[in-house]
C-alpha cells in the first residue's frame, strides 16, 4: 500500500471571508462549511483546501520557524498562469515574477494571512526527462500575456 497524493491541506486564517475570496480568485469554490471552517475545492474532489479561522488577532508564524514553506496548485493550461497572475495583482495581492523550474513554470502569490501559494503549470515530461537533474536550477520566465 502506498500514498497516492495529497488529499487536502488545512490553513489557519484570521478571517474566513477574506481568505475564501482570495482562493476564489484562483478558481476554488466552497464545497462545505461548519462553524469556524470553510472547505474549498477546485474540481470534483470533496475539498482540496480547508480554512480554519483562528481570529483577527492571531500572530503570524515567525519566518525562521519550522513549518510549511509554501504549497502549490496546478493549472491545466500554461496561459492560465498569466491570467491568474493579473487577476491576483489587480485585486491587490502580492504576486511574484514568473519562474521556470524546468519541470514546471509558475509564480508565487501570498494570501491575506501570509501563506505562500505557488501557481504552476507542469511542463510535459518529454521536455525535461533527458536532463540528468532537472531540479538543479531555475530560469527566468515571462508569464503568458506579459511583455517580453
Amino acid at each position: 500500500m502506498a500514498v497516492t497524493g495529497i488529499n487536502h491541506i488545512v490553513l489557519k486564517v484570521r478571517e474566513l471571508d477574506r481568505s475564501e475570496a482570495f482562493y476564489a480568485l484562483l478558481g476554488f469554490e466552497r464545497s462545505g462549511a461548519r462553524e469556524g471552517m470553510r472547505f474549498l475545492r477546485a474540481g470534483t474532489h470533496h475539498h482540496h483546501v480547508a480554512l480554519f479561522e483562528v481570529g483577527a488577532d492571531a500572530p503570524p508564524a515567525p519566518r525562521e520557524a519550522v513549518g510549511l514553506f509554501h504549497f502549490c496548485v496546478t493549472v491545466e493550461a500554461e496561459a492560465e498562469l498569466g491570467t491568474l497572475h493579473r487577476r491576483l495583482a489587480e485585486a491587490g495581492h502580492r504576486v511574484g515574477e514568473g519562474v521556470d523550474h524546468i519541470v514546471s513554470r509558475s509564480f508565487y502569490a501570498v494570501d491575506p494571512d501570509g501563506h505562500v501559494v505557488e501557481v504552476t503549470w507542469d511542463v510535459p515530461e518529454q521536455e525535461w526527462a533527458h536532463l540528468e537533474n532537472p531540479f538543479a536550477t531555475d530560469r527566468p520566465y515571462t508569464l503568458p500575456g506579459e511583455p517580453r
